[in-house]
């Protein structure tokens, strides 16, 4: 699907392997679009021309067809010589709109990121003598099978539980219990999509708040601008601090917990809660640990996945940004003043592709104001 100059957009979906659709299933592409976030699943909807079939022709939907339900799909846009992974998942939903208004019928398939097969089957069970890195590699393990690798960061604290003290029980889905064990620690767990068709990484680990920032959104610039609408807004009682008692098992001694600040990297020269040290809010540590080390790691994962209070969210001409611009990674900003210009952390974004159009909606991240840069990576003109 050729969409503008140097742009262009390839579906594939097969039973197992995703291969190019036919050229029948290419040609009525009318739309796809594609969600992802740090905080759900990604999920994408392709819609195809249903007029014109003959008579008792096969649908996209009977066995055997590409885009039957279960089946793979990867996505992959390519701006000039670079493609680029944007999907890859599975078929969960198909059905016939028989259009109203004069439009014609169309197919409609959609589905989610590879997070949905570890979302199926709900488990009992225990992990004992395993504290939360070794649960995450030993949950993911079986999955390598799908093609889905594990991208597993160890979080800064470690505490082995032994058996006689407590056995780290599962109970739901493997993807509720890692998307819990990763808010212990401030951490998030999602599906990402690559490097190749087929294949995904499951990530564990904290937000990507360090590298270099995927190229600069413009607002109001000229022949550089690609965003045609922004809005930035700052939510006050965001930020918390974490404070409490634990009562230690292994030592029979209560001992505090402070988590006064975030121990991310900032992306503002202002962070939000250091300036307003005064008004944020507090919180009571309410949790069922029982030693120091791992109630103070999860008071403080709470203060750190609490500190973005400035969040902004637009859309944009996607071929004039010139790159895909990715979720759950850093991006600059320009064109919105010092206050709110500068490295930006993307939680969500929405890619939307027509013949001819590539738009883009996005939700941007961070702890506070000003840019702590003068100077960001541009993006192809």
């Amino acid at each position: 699907m050729s969409l503008t100059s140097g742009l262009r957009l390839s579906v594939l979906a097969g039973p197992t392997l995703p291969v190019p659709l036919t050229v029948d299933l290419a040609e009525r592409v009318r739309s796809v679009t594609v969600t992802e976030s740090d905080e759900e699943r990604s999920v994408f909807s392709l819609v195809l021309d249903a007029e014109g079939r003959a008579p008792g022709a096969p649908t996209p939907f009977g066995a055997g067809f590409a885009l039957s339900t279960f089946n793979r799909v990867s996505i992959v846009v390519t701006f000039g010589p670079l493609p680029a992974m944007l999907f890859d998942g599975i078929v969960t939903e198909t059905r016939l709109e028989p259009g109203a208004g004069g439009s014609g019928a169309t197919w409609v398939i959609t589905g989610e990121d590879l997070g949905n097969l570890l979302d199926r089957e709900e488990r009992d069970v225990e992990h004992p003598g395993l504290d939360d890195y070794p649960v995450v590699l030993a949950m993911l393990a079986p999955y390598a099978a799908h093609g889905l690798l594990p991208a597993v960061t160890p979080p800064p604290t470690m505490d082995p539980p032994l058996p006689i003290d407590r056995i780290p029980t599962q109970h739901g889905t493997d993807l509720a219990h890692l998307v819990a064990l990763a808010g212990r620690h401030g951490y998030v767990a999602y599906a990402t999509p690559g490097p190749v068709p087929g294949t995904s990484l499951f990530y564990w680990g904290p937000p990507v708040r360090l590298g270099v920032p995927q190229p600069a959104l413009a607002v109001n610039l000229g022949h550089d601008s690609s965003v045609t609408q922004i809005d930035v807004r700052t939510e006050a009682t965001a930020p918390t601090t974490v404070s409490g008692n634990v009562m230690d098992r292994r030592t029979g001694t209560q001992t505090p917990v402070e988590a006064p600040v975030p121990t991310r990297p900032p992306l503002a020269a202002v962070p939000f809660a250091a300036a307003n040290s005064a008004n944020v809010r507090s919180r009571r540590l309410r949790d069922g640990s029982s030693n120091t080390v791992t109630a103070q790691a999860r008071a403080q994962g709470q203060v750190d996945a609490a500190a973005d209070a400035v969040t902004a969210e637009g859309s944009a001409d996607g071929a004039r940004y010139g790159s895909v611009l990715r979720s759950r990674a850093l991006v600059g900003l320009r064109g919105v003043g010092w206050e709110n210009d500068g490295v930006w952390y993307c939680k969500r974004v929405e890619h939307s592709f027509t013949m001819g159009a590539y738009s883009l909606s996005f939700t941007l991240t961070r702890d506070g104001h000003g840019a702590t840069t003068p100077v960001l990576p541009r993006a192809a003109s």
